[in-house]
């Protein structure tokens, strides 16, 4: 068992390294532009808002407006688990109080954060959930301040056309209309930030730290790079790369600081936000983990399975999590989103294994039509994955499947040359999904031998039938012949071959009466078949026992 153990740990950590270098390949082939903004940190202001609610309502606009109408301006909210800030108070380049006096050192945070501008921005007037008057500080890299209301200013006919970008169709918020004259605002103060320095930042050349982490040297690489970002600090290839390289040597948390920072400096940065989802997983940060394949679903139309696992699995968890606090709604709109993840991984990939950790979650989440739907694409259509075995067992009982299971064993069979070998509980599925079929045969026998005495069936009728038998018969025989009994099933399990050999006798037998009508070789059939089926009811009882 220690040595399986091994193995399958090496089987992942060989597929994490093959993502990473597929990365590679193609960031060999094309660096990603970044698109450049003007960041703008916001810091908490000094004072409550006069209304919460409203304060949040400011803040969601400010990006949408300023993104439509300003077009380079971007915001960066402060918060002390930043990516950035993690990393700069990691490495000691921030002053122990910064966090708690962000104001004195909002120079040192801009830098940190790759912003041009800091400020505070403070509700002072609102009517419930709606802002009606603002105040905002510059704190870098002027100090100014900023007051407006609506009151005393309201919209005017030049907001509305600016703002109809933003609002086509309905008036313009207040928020909206306070977002638009902030950002105003803050172009007037700052000229020369807007006006220069946004050309794109020289891009390092990559492709020595590249080779580095692609032959596995990544403590060189992570050298290299940590030099590479000192001279260039906001460009968020830089941190994508460090990221993987902390990624190669298993060393979750500063991976995933690194490709947070990365979608942080640029928020369409696809590999970073696959290796958020990577990474998160390792550490079952699930929340991370479906934010990322959002992201990831939103830029792409055909996402790679392995992401729409992970998805699935981050949303599965997330809901279980809900349902025991008692967040229902959510957990219900968790479930169903982890369905249609694993809806489009079975029907896109062409890995068991990723098939069959779907068809594992969609039973859980109560959809066992869909389960077995993947489930049998993966028996009839796939290759054979002999280390997934007793899983796909263990899942045809769940479902119900016996005749995939059946037609899996038979697979299974026909493409090893040693024995199966099963752990007791998987033995006892195989076992009963064989004497499901005995159980078939032996009443397809008697039901045919019924309707040939009562003259419903011909004699040519009665010999197809029985020849099918046969056939079906030997191949059962063949089958159980095949599939190693563990202790304590040994002897059982010899009973239960002498039963269908038994049984392949009998049906021979019956074909030879059904030609010849001899009484005589009738009745030696039908004895035959009474002593398969008694022995094999008792066979069955002596293994309920050992159970």
């Amino acid at each position: 068992m220690p040595a399986r153990i091994g193995n399958l740990q090496t089987g992942k950590v060989k597929n994490l390294m093959r993502l990473i270098l597929t990365s590679f390949l193609l960031l060999l082939v094309i660096v990603p532009a970044t698109s450049q903004s003007v960041t703008v940190l916001l810091l908490p202001p000094p004072l409550p808002p006069a209304s919460s609610e409203a304060q949040d309502a400011l803040l969601s606009a400010l990006p949408v407006v300023w993104q439509k109408v300003f077009g380079k301006l971007a915001t960066a909210t402060f918060h002390k688990e930043s990516p950035s800030i993690q990393r700069a108070k990691r490495e000691g380049k921030l002053p122990p109080d910064a966090l708690t006096n962000p104001y004195e050192h909002a120079d040192k945070l801009c830098a940190i954060e790759g912003a041009r501008a800091a400020l505070w921005l403070r509700v002072t007037g609102a009517e419930g959930k709606t802002p009606q008057a603002i105040e905002a500080r510059m704190l870098v890299p002027v100090d100014a301040r900023f007051e407006t209301n609506l009151a005393e200013t309201p919209i005017t006919v030049e907001e509305r056309k600016a703002l109809s970008p933003v609002s086509p169709k309905t008036p313009p918020t207040p928020e909206m209309v306070f977002a638009l004259r902030l950002g105003q605002w803050l172009q007037e103060q700052t000229k020369t930030i807007f006006e220069t320095q946004l050309d794109q930042p020289a891009v390092p050349d990559l492709k020595a730290v590249q080779s580095l982490i692609a032959e596995g040297k990544s403590d060189e690489a992570i050298q290299a790079l940590s030099r590479m970002i000192a001279e260039s600090p906001q460009h968020p290839l830089l941190y994508l790369l460090l990221g993987q390289a902390y990624e190669g040597r298993q060393r979750w948390e500063d991976a995933l600081l690194e490709y947070r920072r990365a979608v942080q400096l640029q928020p369409d940065l696809q590999d970073a936000w696959k290796g958020i989802a990577r990474v998160a997983s390792q550490r079952n940060r699930w929340d991370l983990v479906l934010t990322a394949v959002r992201q990831i679903r939103k830029a792409q139309e055909a996402i790679e399975p392995t992401y729409l696992a992970l998805g699935a699995r981050a949303a599965t968890n997330l809901a279980s999590n809900a349902w025991k606090q008692g967040r229902d709604k959510e957990a219900e709109a968790l479930r169903k989103e982890a369905i249609e993840l694993d809806t489009l991984l079975y029907q896109s990939a062409s890995e068991p294994a990723l098939i069959l950790s779907a068809v594992e979650r969609l039973q859980g989440n109560r959809r066992p039509e869909l389960a077995k739907e993947a489930l049998t694409k993966i028996i009839t259509q796939l290759p054979l994955d002999n280390t997934l075995t007793e899983r796909i067992l263990n899942m045809a009982e769940i479902l119900r499947a016996n005749e995939l299971a059946y037609q899996f064993l038979n697979r299974l069979a026909a493409t090893n040359k040693e024995p199966i070998t099963l752990s007791r509980y998987s033995f006892r599925i195989a076992v009963r999904v064989l004497d499901g079929e005995a159980v078939k045969l032996f009443g397809q026998v008697r039901n045919d031998l019924v309707s040939f005495d009562a003259t419903k069936l011909s004699r040519d009728d009665m010999l197809s039938r029985l020849q099918q038998v046969n056939t079906k018969a030997e191949q059962l025989l063949r089958l159980a012949h095949s599939i190693q009994a563990p202790e304590p099933f040994i002897k059982t399990h010899s009973r239960r071959l002498l039963c269908y050999e038994l049984f392949l006798q009998a049906t021979t037998l019956l074909m030879e009466w059904v030609e010849q009508q001899e009484d005589l070789t009738r009745r030696r059939a039908v004895v035959l078949y009474e002593f398969a089926r008694t022995e094999l009811e008792q066979a069955w009882k002596e293994e309920q026992r050992l159970r």
